[in-house]
Order: structure tokens, then sequence, then C-alpha cells
């Protein structure tokens, strides 16, 4: 496994999914805190001694089923909210091949009759619409009967 910067990650990363276009990438993300912590993992105590003089940080690691094409990388925990944005850019970018949802007869019948309760809705027009049309035309009517009473 290669342990890369952070740079260099997200570009392999890329390359990665761009050598899998048709298969699968794996990537996982793990706390890591330290070598000597990771050493001493069977025995308690002394894994948490050797945690605590340590930062906590993230190992990131990505793999595909193709051999030799491991990597990861290592993250301190400032700069991770700003790589997982990276990675999720990346990812949202690579992942346009997956395919439809296939929805049964019941769930097509339903859309459908939103569809038609959505056009109908709009079809009657808002309630605040037909009521200032009626109110318009009502006021209308009897100022055009006083213009025309004035004259006489």
């Amino acid at each position: 496994m290669v342990r890369l910067e952070e740079s260099d990650f997200l570009t392999k990363l890329t390359e990665l999914f761009g050598l899998n276009r048709a298969g699968t990438v794996y990537v996982s993300m793990k706390r890591f805190a330290g070598r000597l912590a990771s050493l001493r993992r069977r025995k308690p105590k002394l894994m948490e001694d050797a945690a605590a003089k340590e930062e906590p940080r993230c190992l990131i690691r990505a793999h595909s089923n193709k051999k030799s094409s491991k990597i990861s990388c290592i993250i301190e925990a400032k700069d991770l909210v700003r790589f997982q944005l990276a990675v999720g850019n990346i990812m949202r970018q690579q992942m346009d091949g997956l395919k439809t949802r296939e929805r049964s007869k019941e769930e097509r019948q339903k859309e459908r009759e939103e569809k038609r309760k959505a056009k109908a809705d709009a079809a009657k027009g808002v309630k605040k619409d037909a009521e200032g049309k009626k109110e318009g035309a009502s006021k209308a009517a009897p100022s055009s009967k006083k213009k025309g009473a004035k004259k006489k």
C-alpha cells in the first residue's frame, strides 16, 4: 500500500476512478492514533498512553479489484473537513454511470396520480386569485354606474 500526500492522493483517486469506469472503487476512513498505538492494540492501557501523546488523525484508504491499486493517506484533524469536501466532489464527478432504479407498478401509479392532482390544482388556480377577480369585477361595475349617473 502506497502512503501519499493529500494532493497526490486526490489525483491518484481520480485516476483510480477513471481506470475502473465499469468497476468498483472502495474508499474507507478510520481514526488513526499513530503507529505506536496501533502496535499496542491488544494492550488497552499501553494503547491509551501511546494515543494520548499524539493528536488524532484520519487514515483514508482507497482500492479497487485490480492488483496494485491500493493507496492511502493520513490527514490531520484540522484539515479533515476540507479534504472530505474534495473527496466528495471527486466521487460526485465520477459516479455518472449509475443505473436508474426500477419502480414497481404501484409506485408508477402513485406518481401518475400525484401529477394529475398537481395539474388539476394548477388548472383551478389559487383561491385568492379567483376571489380577487370577482371582487374587482363587482367593484368596477358600480363605479361605472356612478359615473354614468353624474353625466345625466
